[in-house]
């Protein structure tokens, strides 16, 4: 990842240089990366550069199989740039990633090489009367999709099954942000702030001769489509009263939409009929979206604080859902980010969905804020018109499986969604020979559901637990972890969401610092337990490997790995 923390800056007028280089590897998929970064920094001026380089082969699951397009490789490299004043901050960031090839095992197809390049401008300014944020950005991405190193040879065994699909895509994203905040008095801030973001896409696929399905003509799925949000907003920070605090905030957001005509790979009825019917409808959508906000907070005293907020937000379709056109199998089952093995169709008539919010939470603590401490949050959402899918279509894989997956094209519904979340910790023990004990634990638990038919909303996480045992001694950090996670039994039937079984990991490590010197040594997944993750999707690969003839199998997780890291900073 790119290393986006603000400029470091020298204290005096002595010239200030640091930097860090680490290194790590896992043993399950042979991942190994390593990182670099230093900085050069005046008083008033710093640059700074990071670059890093990430590699994986494909893991293995607690029964020693491989999970085949799981590979990945990622090169990063950044520039930062610094100036400052008194009152007046100016950071210019600048980035590249390239991706020379990523497996996806719950897709059709993968990655086969994908370059990022990025620039933010900053600008901060403080006055007596506040203070004043804009930031500039633009970001340019161009990749190629296709069946990639696991799945084209098996595509290619007898009986071939389409082994070539490239599909290649740029996005163009730019925009600026401007906000002030405005001391009204001592206790109170307003914060002003207009916004314009601008994405731009081009997505189309190139002919593959000697497939009658795939040829002459290059398949535009979206043509020159952009998406434009014009937002301005405000909010209000104050104090009601000396142990209480309220934000209220309010936003309007316009987004503008369109794109141009489409065409399939020739002039079969399978594609001209549906993009005859989509280049005659207007693309061209507005959508006025507004969100409200509201939180009040309450601290009594050192060891308690609790809050109650509501918020509505809302959130346009992005340019797939709406313009996504093709309604046959093989192009609708290239779309779609689910990792479900079904296919996607976009609907021009969707309409922006809106989330009530209510929540409310509680903190209590020691006085002294150290022994220990409990949040709880349990939280309602209501979602009108929730965009779900309908079944328009369905594909069924030959004898002996007979696997049947579903088209779907978006649509809106009506839904809840009701959860809580709490987090909490302890000091256990504080001595000369044993060090510093603490117990650190999180629990979350959601659930969603189509108010109309009550079937589950998909990818909803079950019931989950991570519990930690932390002591500090004498430069060691030495952790036992344990990751719970209950049964999903509740899925989403159109989309054939897999049910997967509750299991229970335990993860060990320690820590040694020296100096500047970080030696981390672990193992994850300790007694090498086999699962299946409750929101990996479905196993692709091993269904393309069958000849599409068994039933599509949960994605398993990651079996044990024993793994090491160093830092050092200079």
């Amino acid at each position: 990842m790119l290393n986006r923390q603000p400029p470091l800056y020298a204290v005096d007028d002595q010239l200030r240089t640091e930097g860090v280089v680490s290194s790590y590897y896992r043993s399950k998929n042979h991942a190994a990366g390593a990182s670099f970064g230093a900085t050069v920094a005046s008083r008033n001026l710093s640059l700074g550069v990071t670059a890093s380089i990430d590699h994986a082969d494909d893991y293995r699951d607690g029964n020693g199989n491989k999970i085949t397009s799981t590979y990945y490789e990622a090169r990063n490299f950044g520039l930062t740039l610094g100036a400052r004043s008194e009152n007046h901050r100016l950071t210019l960031k600048a980035g590249h990633q390239y991706i020379p090839g990523q497996g996806f095992v719950n897709q059709w197809m993968d990655m086969l090489v994908n370059n990022s390049s990025f620039v933010n401008l900053g600008y901060h300014g403080s006055f007596d009367w506040g203070a004043i944020d804009a930031t500039g950005y633009w970001q340019n991405t161009w990749h190629k999709m296709d069946s990639g190193d696991d799945k084209l040879p098996i595509a290619l065994a007898p009986p071939v099954s389409m082994p070539y699909m490239p599909m290649i895509t740029r996005g163009v994203s730019v925009g600026y942000t401007l906000k002030t905040g405005i001391n009204l008095s001592d206790d109170d801030i307003l914060r002003v702030g207009n916004e314009f973001h601008r994405f731009s896409l081009n997505d189309y696929w190139p002919p593959v001769e000697g497939y009658p399905s795939m040829w002459p003509e290059t398949f535009l799925n979206i043509n020159h489509g952009h998406r434009d949000r014009y937002a301005i907003f405000a909010e209000w920070e104050g104090k009601v009263s000396t142990d209480m605090t309220a934000i209220l905030g309010v936003r309007n957001e316009q987004v503008r939409m369109d794109t141009g005509d489409v065409q399939g790979y020739s002039g079969a009825a399978m594609y001209s009929t549906p993009a005859a019917a989509f280049n005659a409808a207007d693309h061209a959508k507005s959508d006025s979206n507004w969100d409200f906000s509201a939180l009040l907070k309450f601290e009594p005293d050192a060891a308690s604080t609790y809050e109650l907020g509501y918020s509505r937000k809302t959130r346009s379709p992005n340019l797939y859902e709406r313009y996504a056109w093709c309604t046959t199998w093989m192009t609708s089952g290239m779309l779609g980010w689910f990792g479900d093995g079904n296919g996607y169709v976009g609907n021009l008539n969707l309409r922006p969905e809106i989330a009530h919010t209510i929540s409310v939470s509680g903190t209590w603590r020691d006085a002294e804020r150290n022994a220990w401490q409990l949040k709880i949050t349990p939280y309602f959402t209501y979602v009108h018109d929730y965009i779900d899918v309908k079944k328009i279509g369905e594909k069924t894989f030959p004898a002996p499986g007979n696997e049947v997956r579903n088209i779907l094209q978006f649509t809106n519904i009506n839904a809840e969604l009701y959860g809580i979340n709490v987090s909490g910790s302890v000091a256990l023990w504080n001595s000369e020979g044993f060090g510093n004990g603490r117990l650190n634990g999180t629990l979350g638990y959601v659930h969603g559901i189509d108010i109309a038919n009550g079937d589950s909303l998909y990818h909803m996480m079950p019931f989950n637990a991570r519990l930690s045992l932390e002591q500090k001694l004498s430069g060691f950090t030495n952790t036992f972890e344990m990751e719970l996670v209950s049964t999903k039994s509740k899925t989403d039937p159109l989309r054939f969401e897999p049910r997967t079984s509750g299991y229970v990991l335990v993860n060990i490590g320690t820590a040694y610092e020296y100096k500047n010197l970080r030696v981390d040594v672990g193992v994850t997944n300790l007694f090498d337990r086999f699962y299946y993750l409750p929101l990996g999707g479905i196993n692709y690969d091993d269904f393309l490997a069958s000849k599409k003839s068994t039933a599509f199998e949960p994605l398993a997780g990651m079996g044990r790995s024993f793994n090491v890291a160093f830092t050092q900073k200079f």
